[in-house]
């Protein structure tokens, strides 16, 4: 009988915990890790296997937490620094993830994993030539590394710069034809024509595809893709099959959507607040049902010489629901002011005026006025069954979006979120302007002019042309912001008036 060596049942267990974390089983990885970090506490691998796995259950403060313990023993460590960097990213400190991805950087040049994970956060707050900069770097390198061209392909997507992007998705799928990430990129971006080679090699590869998540990426794609050339039976056939594969995987059940906005609401009902001091920069909060205009209205404002656009910023909700409702039942002033500091303090530019466009903060409206006593409100509205039906089309990577893929729990979201609104104006109506979307694209400098007015901003032609706007678009709508206002979209759901009678039933209840 073999003696196995303690070295050897070390390699062992270690193999067992990258297969769990390979197939994303990371209570396994966490469970296992642990008791293994503290009998062998130098093994630096199983550190940042726990980091990771804390970090892709959003975790961050636990990841940070065994990652500031490693990096103490092992400062130069290029692994723990570059995880350091990407949860820090995560949770928006970008100053300090920067820091640490320099560092490991500095320790080895071309290191590709923090060169990735530091070219992302730059694109990110929008230093988009810094980003290209430190990716080409690494071309003559690492020229058949798969992440590095999808890396490439997405920031110069972002960017608007869409030859380059397809040219580096489409090398993408020359190293893993599989892969069906490039494949929905490219949907994007890509205005499908009868007999399209790419639209007619993904039906190709659908058929011919085994795995279930790469089939239900790829169906979106296809449902975008027969949309464009106007085959409505054929795009809902393959967005049916998206949503579904997307939505069982989920097990989302609206229950707990219920139980918070009914929460809010009783939260807020009769409460009043001392007022604090406004902050040293104005927010304009853009808000509303994503995929409702609020793309567009962002890059509007961002294209005025005073304003940044800061993107969709994803503390607010997670501070909030951590550290304030329903926890600070008086929501005292030392509790605001902290909220207001922890926000300001994660911004990236020297301007004034920031835009803050994540749609779901309609929901915290009430934490933003008490908050940010000088902040402006802008609710992007539009027609419901367009909303609705842009966002069944599109995937998602946010969790707080688990809804869109299932058309009953969609439509009761909807509900959800109109009831909300108008509690919220019942309170605040005076500090929330309404725009419309099929106004804003109907009489562009009428409307254009009423917003600037309400966000007390002088005129500036270059909103006009905010498709020349070079900041980075990372959302859904990067492909349509890049083009000069057109109504195309406008109720575009009723080519789907058949399949969709479940969700209008809903809706006009």
């Amino acid at each position: 009988m073999k003696i196995i060596s303690q070295e050897e049942k070390l390699k062992a267990d270690i193999q067992v915990i990258i297969n769990y974390f390979n197939v994303g089983s990371y209570d396994d990885v966490i469970n296992k890790s642990i008791p293994l970090i503290k009998k062998y506490p130098e093994t630096y691998i199983l550190k940042n296997l726990l980091a990771l796995s804390y970090n892709a259950q959003n975790k961050y403060e636990e990841a940070i937490k065994v990652l500031d313990n490693a990096i103490k023993n092992d400062p130069n460590n290029i692994f723990i620094l570059n995880n350091l960097g990407l949860v820090h990213s995560n949770l928006e400190n970008t100053r300090t993830a920067e820091e640490y991805l320099n560092r490991a950087i500095a320790v080895k040049p071309l290191f590709l994993d923090a060169s990735i994970t530091l070219a992302n956060l730059k694109s990110k707050i929008d230093k988009n030539e810094e980003a290209i900069e430190i990716l080409s770097k690494l071309e003559n390198t690492y020229k058949e590394s798969y992440i590095l061209n999808f890396t490439m392909g997405n920031i110069y997507q972002q960017v608007g710069n869409f030859d380059k992007a397809i040219y580096h998705l489409n090398y993408c799928l020359k190293l893993d034809p599989q892969n069906t990430a490039p494949d929905k990129a490219i949907s994007l971006i890509t205005k499908y024509t009868p007999g399209h080679k790419h639209l007619n090699d993904m039906q190709e590869k659908f058929e011919a595809i085994k795995s279930d998540d790469h089939k239900m990426i790829l169906s979106f794609a296809l449902g975008k893709a027969f949309e464009d050339i106007k085959e409505y039976k054929k795009s809902f056939k393959y967005l049916d099959i998206a949503n579904k594969m997307r939505d069982e995987k989920l097990n989302y059940n609206i229950t707990s959507e219920k139980n918070l906005f009914l929460d809010i609401k009783n939260f807020f009902k009769n409460k009043s607040f001392t007022k604090i001091k406004p902050s040293n920069k104005k927010i304009i909060f853009i808000l509303g049902m994503p995929r409702s205009g609020t793309s567009l209205i962002e890059q509007i404002l961002s294209s005025h010489e005073q304003v940044h656009g800061a993107g969709e910023l994803n503390h607010i909700g997670n501070f909030i629901e951590k550290n304030l409702f329903l926890n600070d039942k008086n929501l005292s002033e030392k509790k605001l002011l902290e909220f207001q500091n922890y926000y300001i303090e994660k911004l990236d530019t020297q301007k004034d005026i920031v835009t803050d466009k994540a749609p779901l903060n309609f929901k915290w409206i009430g934490f933003l006025l008490a908050t940010f006593p000088n902040c402006k409100i802008i609710h992007s509205n539009r027609d419901p069954m367009d909303t609705c039906w842009s966002m069944f089309k599109n995937f998602f990577s946010s969790k707080k979006l688990n809804f869109c893929y299932n058309l009953e729990n969609l439509g009761n979201y909807y509900i959800l979120y109109k009831e909300l609104m108008t509690f919220w104006k019942s309170k605040f109506g005076d500090r929330i302007y309404d725009i419309n979307y099929e106004d804003l694209i109907t009489n562009q400098e009428t409307e254009v002019k009423k917003l600037l007015k309400n966000c007390e901003l002088d005129w500036d032609e270059n909103c006009m042309t905010f498709y020349k706007n070079k900041k980075s678009v990372a959302t859904a709508s990067l492909a349509q912001v890049r083009s000069p206002i057109y109504k195309s979209s406008v109720q575009k759901w009723k080519n789907y008036s058949s399949e969709l009678n479940e969700l209008l039933q809903i809706i006009q209840k």
